[in-house]
């Protein structure tokens, strides 16, 4: 028997072992650093993985906007609204969310889609109306929005062309107007007393050339 060879082999062995846990060591390490990791704690599962902020973020809020100059003035404020949630200082929106408003202007629960809190521009533009602009809203779950800062601002009324309109009040928007005189068009009846008249079209063209915020 070789009497020198244990150790060596004793050394060898001790070597390869290190090998595997500084192997298995790096492997930990980029796999923490670089996406999911699964493995056993106690027998039951653990995840480790990188959460994009904001990726799959719902956030609601309640929301007012108070059209003008509709008749009766309280009572009557309803009107299908689209919320925009902007990067501060940004135009491109980040989410969209159309809603359709109460007798007072308000909508509880707006869901905000992939919106995280934290401090944002909303706008809100009704579908007769030219868009309204509030900048540096702190957003967080259950926050109340309120455009009309207590009923004493309003969404402009007369912007009807196209789908949603083009924010901007023109000859175009009061053309359709005319054409539906004496009509019962919702869209068109800005004041909604039930009927498109002289008084709707003196509403939008008070807005005529007005350009909703951007």
């Amino acid at each position: 028997m070789n009497t020198h060879a244990l150790p060596d082999r004793a050394r060898t062995r001790r070597s390869l072992l290190l090998g595997g846990v500084l192997a298995l060591l790096a492997l930990l390490g980029t796999q923490l650093a670089t996406g999911p990791l699964a493995g056993q704690v106690d027998g039951e599962s653990v995840v480790v993985s990188v959460n994009v902020i904001g990726a799959e973020d719902t956030t609601a809020i309640d929301v007012i906007a108070i059209p003008e100059k509709r008749i009766p003035p309280f009572g009557n404020d309803s009107t299908i609204l689209t919320i925009e949630v902007r990067e501060p200082g940004q135009t491109t929106p980040l989410s969209t969310t159309e809603i359709t408003t109460n007798a007072y202007g308000g909508y509880s629960g707006a869901l905000l889609a992939g919106i995280a809190p934290g401090t944002y521009d909303l706008t809100a533009k009704g579908y007769s109306h030219l868009r309204l602009k509030k900048s540096l809203v702190d957003i967080f779950e259950g926050a109340r929005v309120d455009f009309s800062e207590d009923r004493t601002i309003h969404l402009l009324s007369g912007d009807v062309n196209f789908e949603h309109g083009d924010n901007y009040v023109n000859g175009i928007d009061l053309s359709l107007l005319v054409s539906d005189l004496l009509g019962t068009t919702e869209r068109y009846d800005l004041n909604r007393d039930g009927l498109v008249n002289g008084i709707d079209l003196s509403n939008a063209v008070a807005n005529l050339l007005v350009l909703g915020d951007a």
